[in-house]
């Protein structure tokens, strides 16, 4: 399944990244937070439509739009939505951006992440 008006090319190699959180913070109706400790590193990869990564990738599917599949300009949105979370991202520019809306915990909260990223060599 599709999210927009994009495509997921067959002809897309799977390509791996290693990146570095610059930023996030959550927000909630009564309060707001960043980290306490900024800068986690996460690496995720991405072949077709499928994700897998260590961190803020935590669903099994998502509907993926390629925006560009070429080799170090790949850029991608992708979206995914269960009972607790939804999330959508936006990478591009070797820059992953993500905003999770998270249903658990004492209220409803918006999360949101920027990661600079690297391509993994190997």
């Amino acid at each position: 399944m599709l999210f927009g008006m994009g495509t997921a090319p067959n002809t897309v190699a799977a390509a791996s990244f290693s990146c570095s959180e610059a930023q996030r913070h959550s927000f909630a109706v009564a309060s707001s937070m960043t980290p306490a400790y900024p800068g986690r590193r996460i690496d995720f990869t991405i072949n077709g439509s499928d994700i897998t990564a260590d961190g803020v990738f935590f669903h099994t599917a998502y509907d993926v739009t390629y925006l560009s599949d070429q080799g170090a300009d790949l850029s991608f949105r992708a979206h995914a939505s269960d009972a607790d979370r939804e999330d959508i991202f936006l990478f591009t520019e070797q820059t992953l951006y993500h905003t999770a809306i998270v249903k658990y915990g004492r209220e409803p909260s918006i999360q949101l992440n920027i990661l600079t990223c690297q391509p993994k060599v190997g």
